[in-house]
């Protein structure tokens, strides 16, 4: 049984999808990238609206972001469970450069490593390339396989077996993403995911730019039961 992740923008969103349901909260700022880092007052509105048993993870942008003249400042990281990070436009020393990025930032929450789906239009790493990385580190916790383009469908089908599977043999968790709705729950199913993360799906009018919509969370977590 699959459990769905959420992501949401402000306190307000995250408890209407924890209280519709959602198992885990995610903190993202959606016009800044599919992976977009919200600012860090958004993580501590979030943090404070929810139950402290509510695991809270964030997206921190794209690896490409922490590497120029003036990176992000991190700050504490709370009670957060998971940190993602984005593999878009990185050089070929993508892999030295995420494990010296994940030194600096010290510990904290377990990262989730991140296979973009449309990984050439995203000038990222393959899928097989990003699991050896993931795979090398203890910190590492978990895999999303997830869309770079939000506004182009998924080329994550029943083929896409095989990754999930090297995941889930190497003890990481599985989680499902990019413009997954209530038909991809059907048709994704062989998948097995561990987590289905929503954003679009859980909004008004599906429209990820919209604010959360109760009664979505609460058929997508009907549904994701199912998976």
């Amino acid at each position: 049984m699959a459990q769905l992740l959420v992501s949401v923008r402000s306190g307000a969103e995250a408890k209407a999808a924890a209280d519709a349901g959602a198992h885990i909260i995610d903190v993202k700022e959606p016009v800044r990238g599919p992976l977009g880092r919200a600012d860090r007052s958004v993580w501590a509105d979030v943090l404070a609206a929810v139950s402290a048993a509510t695991p809270v993870s964030v997206a921190l942008g794209e690896l490409s972001e922490w590497l120029g003249p003036n990176p992000p400042c991190p700050g504490d990281w709370g009670r957060l469970s998971f940190r993602k990070l984005g593999l878009a436009g990185v050089g070929p020393r993508w892999e030295e450069d995420w494990a010296r990025l994940r030194r600096e930032l010290g510990d904290g929450p377990k990262w989730v490593a991140v296979v973009y789906a449309d990984w050439q239009a995203a000038a990222a790493p393959c899928p097989d390339r990003v699991l050896d990385a993931a795979f090398e580190t203890e910190e590492c916790a978990g895999v999303l396989f997830d869309t770079w383009d939000k506004a182009s469908a998924s080329p994550i089908d029943g083929s896409w077996r095989h990754f999930f599977d090297r995941a889930r043999r190497a003890r990481r968790f599985t989680a499902l993403a990019g413009r997954v709705d209530l038909a991809a729950l059907t048709r994704l199913s062989p998948l097995r995911a561990d987590l289905i993360a929503v954003r679009g799906a859980a909004c008004f009018g599906g429209d990820r730019l919209s604010a959360i919509d109760p009664a979505r969370v609460a058929e997508l977590v009907r549904r994701t039961a199912e998976f």
